[in-house]
């Protein structure tokens, strides 16, 4: 006969873990503090149930241009377009985490710590793969006349390319933020308040340096007081900035390291993902038990032009 443990539960598989729908807690936790819904279009109207689910998200309208007008002229009308793109869920994910006889007592002994930390270590993992597929999938899929070192309207703007990274330093932070808001608002996707970059943790020693190092430009670089996670909570040069670990980079021949600066507004891609499965099975050949999940997502550009995409190296000497 198993023993009850002090916090009542005689064993794993009579915990809330084992309850259907348990993985629910975790894709809370998700949608509470991930930064990834600040910064894409996650309007979909149903829930993910499985792989290769296709949901679909409509974009603005738009209207066609305005024309001359000449007396007794009979009028061309413009058909106005509301499209709604369909989103195919492709992507799809598992995790099989073992937890060994020894853990399964801990937990049983004291589940509300334990559930706490575990929750918050299933959730770094999952936003870990979310955050660089959809970064990824933002800097394939913005417009080519946002980045690369010919952006802008005329040609005229150097966002960096790979082999050529714009070198950010303390002196020239309003001007490189300055040329990335001119891209945006050339292609009239700019949205006083709304904008977003989502900025590497190298961008903060070159911040410090700057004449912009101050409370009141920063916000001393706290989080937000909505709790997501990397947002601070005083825009920066217009941009209301996101900070992370996950930005994408590469690491030059001469050994620089850059990355990819990613800034717009989050109707330009369309992303949604869930957890959609998470059992509890014994574990082959050994002791213990283990929690298995399956996760599925997707992802679209629905307006490249409203992404732009920098390539910058830092220099703090």
């Amino acid at each position: 006969m198993r023993m009850q443990s002090s916090s009542g539960y005689g064993g794993l598989e009579a915990t809330p873990l084992a309850r259907p729908g348990y993985y629910n807690e975790i894709i809370t936790r998700v949608y509470e503090r991930d930064f990834l819904s600040e910064i894409t279009n996650s309007e979909i109207d149903e829930r993910i149930t499985h792989c290769h689910q296709k949901v679909q998200i409509m974009k603005s309208p738009t209207v066609g241009p305005w024309r001359s007008y000449q007396k007794n002229q009979e009028m061309v009308p413009n058909q106005i377009s509301a499209d709604a793109i369909c989103l195919d869920i492709c992507n799809a994910a598992y995790n099989d985490i073992k937890i060994d006889e020894t853990d399964i007592y801990f937990a049983c002994e004291r589940w509300v710590p334990w559930e706490e930390k575990f929750l918050d270590e299933v959730y770094e993992s999952y936003v870990s793969m979310q955050r660089e597929w959809v970064l990824t999938a933002m800097i394939m899929e913005a417009s080519p006349q946002n980045r690369g070192s010919a952006a802008g309207k005329f040609g005229t703007i150097d966002l960096g390319s790979r082999g050529n990274p714009v070198v950010v330093d303390k002196d020239n932070i309003p001007l490189r933020m300055a040329q990335l808001q001119q891209v945006l608002m050339e292609q009239l996707r700019w949205r006083d308040g709304e904008m977003f970059i989502v900025m590497p943790i190298a961008f903060r020693p070159v911040l410090s340096m700057s004449n912009f190092a101050n409370a009141a430009w920063t916000g001393n670089c706290k989080p937000c007081s909505f709790g997501i996670d990397g947002m601070w909570n005083v825009p920066l040069g217009g941009f209301n900035v996101i900070e992370t670990t996950h930005a994408p980079y590469v690491v030059e021949q001469d050994g620089r390291v850059c990355f990819y600066v990613i800034a717009g507004h989050r109707s330009a891609f369309a992303y949604a993902s869930d957890i959609i499965k998470g059992r509890i099975v014994e574990a082959q050949r050994t002791f213990g038990l283990e929690y298995q999940m399956l996760a599925v997502w997707g992802g679209k550009m629905l307006y490249p032009e409203a992404i732009a995409v920098a390539y910058w190296t830092f220099r703090t000497n």
